[in-house]
């Protein structure tokens, strides 16, 4: 059955022909419609109706009754209209067995010839069309499936996006908030400086015409003493608050540079393998904290004092968040280091131990003689010397750990100062030191030179007596 084979490539080529655009109804073969007979076949007499004509109608007419005659003779004029006969008829008198010239065996042949022919086309017509079902089943599960895919991936896109752009305009509407603040201050400033200044004109003329007023009593004087003490009371207690606000909006301007630091340090993520989310999350609650102690100190009036120290508070615990993700990153930056150190170290021992056997196929057999002996003694008092020396480098960089193990775990405001000049000089590329960051990686170089050494030197000597 080679044609079953094929079945899924000529629906292929079906599909991209021009015919693949006909309209098709799966009842055609159940009616016995001809798929194609009104698009190309033209209709028109069979090539066999002259001969039924000249050789059938004269015999019937022959063997028919003097009735029949009579009835004939009334349908004649019936007949001279070809277009009122059916082909149908036509066409089985023109195979029936009256004809004298058509053998019997052509109609036999003929009538096998149309049932296989029937079977085939309806065996085949079932074939394509269980293929074009399943063909169209495979194509509906697949458009579905893709179509799922392709929601779910749209839904977590649309999801990320809506978490970015949410926490950009936060930011964006901290950073719009605070200018409008600052020149909101700024133009109270003024108009308070210009109110001084006319309240300073307006004592002066008091002051040139207190002479004049010579008959005005105790009391008045008295009242305008206390009014001028409330007055005086009041400018003190708006300054300090004005103080407080500005000092406020420094705050938060210092957390959110801490804050872009935080976004600095980010960079290092991928590079170290390194978890930062919890460090991003606190910063950004510290950041909404101090947002809103200004926006209710600016509802409320003026902050208070403990709105600032609660200030203050988030601001150094912004510091010391700052100081743990700078520490933690030194701290991985240094694993990062001594891993390698490590492989490095490993492949030496590897390489030394592969070169071993070949030192010691090519040394020469001692001597049993006393020449031996002493060379034996000379490699046992080289190397009792050189274990001391070792044990005195292991103790003095031991010493050096124990000086930075104070220096880390400190918690005095002037060793964490040199802590983060140290760490600043250590990650600000080299463009970029000032002349104090210069002097303090030059001092955590030099601090750093013996330790460095003795660890290497230590390395060194595990290897070679290993």
């Amino acid at each position: 059955m080679p044609s079953e084979g094929r079945c899924w490539e000529t629906l292929q080529a079906l599909r991209s022909s021009d015919k693949g655009r006909l309209c098709y109804h799966r009842d055609w073969l159940l009616r016995g419609e001809d798929v194609l007979e009104e698009c190309i076949s033209v209709p028109k007499l069979s090539s066999y109706s002259g001969w039924v004509v000249d050789h059938v109608l004269p015999h019937k007419q022959e063997n028919q009754s003097p009735s029949e005659t009579s009835s004939s003779s009334r349908s004649a004029p019936a007949l001279d209209q070809p277009s009122l006969i059916p082909t149908s008829s036509v066409r089985s008198l023109a195979f029936s067995p009256a004809s004298p010239e058509t053998p019997d065996g052509t109609k036999g042949k003929h009538e096998s010839q149309h049932t296989e022919s029937m079977v085939l086309q309806s065996s085949r017509g079932i074939k394509v069309e269980g293929c074009i079902r399943m063909y169209e089943l495979v194509h509906r599960m697949k458009g579905t499936e893709g179509l799922r895919q392709w929601q779910e991936e749209q839904e977590r896109k649309v999801r990320a996006l809506s978490e970015m752009a949410s926490e950009q305009l936060k930011r964006f509407d901290e950073r719009k908030e605070l200018k409008h603040h600052k020149e909101f201050q700024d133009l109270r400033e003024v108009m308070e400086r210009s109110s001084r200044e006319a309240l300073g004109q307006q004592e002066k003329l008091k002051a040139e015409h207190r002479h004049r007023a010579k008959i005005l009593n105790l009391k008045l004087r008295e009242a305008e003493q206390q009014r001028l003490r409330q007055a005086e009371q009041e400018r003190l207690r708006r300054e300090e608050g004005q103080g407080r606000l500005r000092s406020l909006y420094a705050l938060q301007e210092e957390v959110l540079q801490l804050r872009q630091q935080l976004d600095a340090s980010d960079r290092h993520r991928d590079l170290l393998k390194l978890d930062l989310s919890a460090f991003l999350t606190r910063g950004n609650q510290l950041c909404g904290l101090i947002s809103g102690i200004i926006r209710a100190a600016s509802e409320n009036g003026f902050p208070s004092a403990e709105d600032q120290a609660v200030a203050e508070r988030a601001l150094q615990e912004m510091r010391d968040l700052l100081s743990d993700l700078q520490q933690e990153i030194a701290r991985a930056c240094e694993e990062k280091r001594r891993r390698d150190e490590e492989e490095a170290q490993a492949k030496r021992q590897g390489s030394l131990l592969q070169q071993g056997p070949e030192v010691h196929k090519a040394s020469p057999a001692p001597s049993q003689g006393p020449a031996g002996k002493q060379n034996e003694d000379l490699q046992v008092k080289v190397q009792d010397s050189t274990m001391q020396w070792y044990q005195q480098l292991q103790e003095a960089s031991g010493q050096c750990v124990l000086a930075f193990e104070g220096l880390t775990s400190s918690k005095d405001s002037q060793a964490k100062k040199i802590k983060m000049d140290l760490q600043k000089a250590a990650t600000i590329p080299v463009s970029q030191i000032s002349t104090i960051a210069g002097r303090s990686e030059a001092l955590r170089t030099w601090l750093l030179a013996p330790f460095y050494y003795f660890l290497r030197l230590q390395i060194y000597l595990s290897v070679t007596f290993l």
